[in-house]
Formats: structure tokens, C-alpha cells, sequence
């Protein structure tokens, strides 16, 4: 069974900065995840708010993180882990039928989204974003919907308010009620 001192899980900029700092601090790294980064980023048109890279597009900023890895010799192990154990000093990641050891476990995953909608992916980075913070700008002074899964994007859809000349807001839960 292979043993690593820090397991990371996911390959999006937490899981990408983890893993350099990690490195840098002579760490035995292990990182899991997919070689493509977050297909979230990857695929977005342009990000404005990335320290140091303005209005850099998603997939520049997938082949830096790549690009960056290669050279500090970090192999991104594609591989799916299905569960976690906590082993009272140490972790057992389940990956497929391989089980690895870690002393330290880094979970970021980042957000977990439902079955999209008809014609998301297609439109992702042509009208369809996730983040209001980072896309706002691209909407100013347009209508936008925010469909919402929980109550937390009531405050994005506030927040495009500020920006966009109309915004639609769709709630897709419901609230908890006192019985």
C-alpha cells in the first residue's frame, strides 16, 4: 500500500496551491484528480479576478496550473477516490481497488453541481456562468437570471442587481418549514 505524508484531492486552484506549497515544504505530495483541472475555470471564457492574471481565459489558466505542476515534478494521479478513512494517526483513501495511506488529507473538491440544465454546458462562458463575483462585469447593464439552490444565491442575485439593468431570480429549493 502506498503511503504519502499529504493526500490532496481535487485540481482546482485550492487543490493546485496546496499542492505547491506542499511541495516547496519538501512534502511527499500525492495529488488526485483530473489532469484537465476544474472543468468549471477550464472552461470559462475569461476570469477577471484571478490575482496577477487579469482577464485570463480558463483554459490559459488550466495549462499554467499544468504547466507549473510539470516543472516541480507533481503528477496529477487520475484517479477517483470513493472514500476516506480516518485511521486514528493516518487516512486510507479508497481509489478504485488501490488503497492509499496519508497522514494528512486536503479535501478540495470544490462545489459538487446537480444535473445541469438543458443547454448549460453548451452556453458555459456565452451567457451561462456560476459566479457572480467573477462574471459580473461581463453582464453590466444586461437582463440575468441566477437560478438558485439554496438561499446563499439570493445574495448573488442582489449583488448582480448593483450591475445588470434587470435580474431574474429562480429559487430551485424550498424552504424548511416548522411543522
Amino acid at each position: 500500500m502506498e503511503r504519502v505524508e499529504i493526500a490532496i484531492i481535487g485540481t482546482g486552484p485550492g487543490g493546485v496551491s496546496a499542492a505547491l506549497t506542499a511541495s516547496n515544504r519538501n512534502k511527499n505530495v500525492l495529488l488526485l484528480g483530473s489532469r484537465e483541472m476544474s472543468a468549471k475555470f477550464a472552461r470559462a471564457h475569461e476570469i477577471r479576478n484571478y490575482p496577477g492574471l487579469p482577464f485570463v481565459k480558463g483554459e490559459d489558466l488550466a495549462a499554467a496550473f499544468r504547466d507549473q505542476l510539470d516543472r516541480m515534478n507533481i503528477e496529477i494521479t487520475e484517479k477517483r477516490v470513493g472514500a476516506v478513512y480516518a485511521m486514528g494517526d493516518y487516512f486510507v483513501l479508497q481509489a478504485g481497488e488501490e488503497m492509499i495511506e496519508a497522514e494528512t488529507v486536503i479535501l478540495a473538491t470544490g462545489v459538487v453541481q446537480a444535473k445541469p440544465l438543458p443547454g448549460e454546458e453548451e452556453l458555459l462562458g456565452r451567457g451561462v456562468s456560476y459566479c457572480a463575483t467573477c462574471d459580473a462585469p461581463l453582464y453590466r447593464g444586461k437582463t440575468a437570471a441566477v437560478i438558485g439552490y439554496s438561499p446563499a444565491e439570493e445574495r448573488e442575485a442582489a449583488f448582480l442587481s448593483e450591475v445588470c439593468t434587470r435580474v431574474m431570480y429562480f429559487p430551485m429549493y424550498k424552504e424548511e418549514q416548522d411543522l
